[in-house]
């Protein structure tokens, strides 16, 4: 028999070596695969993402709706407003809602009450049956309520629907730009009353409904101031 090629040998181990490295590497590559491989969901009928949706309310109403009250003494203001109790108010010149032009300093001389509102604020509706009926027993002493509506947050149909069913008698401003409740008053929620005397200066500011006896008393002094 003839003497087998030392060449060929080392040909047919290096065949061999090489078959079982592929051998191997395809068996840990499979079994990484495994490991790795992305996950398929256990229910394909859930969303991925979840979708956040923003009512028209919601989106209407950036100023705090306050429901229960707050007096403002000067020692708690700490610059946060606008205005300041014993300072004079800031002037202003609006469109009312029967399309006069109406002034703060029109009423210079008597008791005025401005009552920041809007027709989408709860505590709004709450007090104002309790303000008409205040303004009513006290007009003829000079007292006036100057309501300012943010319209600039609202509409004229929804403020024409909330005057008709309070019988609002006294004036209705529009603040259709946001400039007196932003920038002269800065607002800091609703609603706001600010209570001003018979020589134009702020003697109290109220953040929230005032219950019935609340608005009783502050006109009332404010009447006699």
């Amino acid at each position: 028999m003839p003497p087998i090629d030392s060449g060929n040998k080392r040909r047919q181990r290096r065949a061999s070596w090489l078959l079982s490295s592929l051998i191997i590497g395809a068996v840990i590559g499979g079994f990484i695969f495994l490991i790795v491989r992305p996950q398929s969901p256990t229910n394909t009928n859930e969303p991925e993402t979840a979708v956040i949706t923003l009512s028209t309310s919601t989106l209407a109403t950036p100023f705090p709706v306050v429901s229960t009250v707050a007096a403002v003494e000067p020692s708690d203001q700490d610059g946060q407003f606008g205005v300041e109790v014993g300072q004079p108010a800031p002037g202003f010149t609006l469109m009312s809602l029967d399309g006069d032009e109406v002034s703060l300093a029109d009423y210079q001389g008597q008791p005025v009450l401005i009552n920041f509102w809007a027709s989408w604020c709860p505590p709004c509706r709450l007090e104002m049956p309790d303000l008409v009926a205040a303004y009513e027993a006290h007009k003829d002493e000079g007292f006036v309520i100057l309501a300012i509506d943010l319209t600039f947050q609202d509409s004229i149909a929804d403020v024409e629907t909330f005057v008709e069913e309070f019988d609002m008698t006294f004036p209705v401003l529009l603040d259709q730009d946001g400039a007196v409740t932003n920038e002269q008053y800065r607002l800091l929620g609703l609603p706001m009353s600010i209570f001003i005397s018979r020589a134009g200066v702020i003697t109290r500011l109220h953040i929230g409904a005032m219950s019935g006896d609340q608005v009783d008393e502050f006109i009332a002094e404010l009447v006699a101031g």
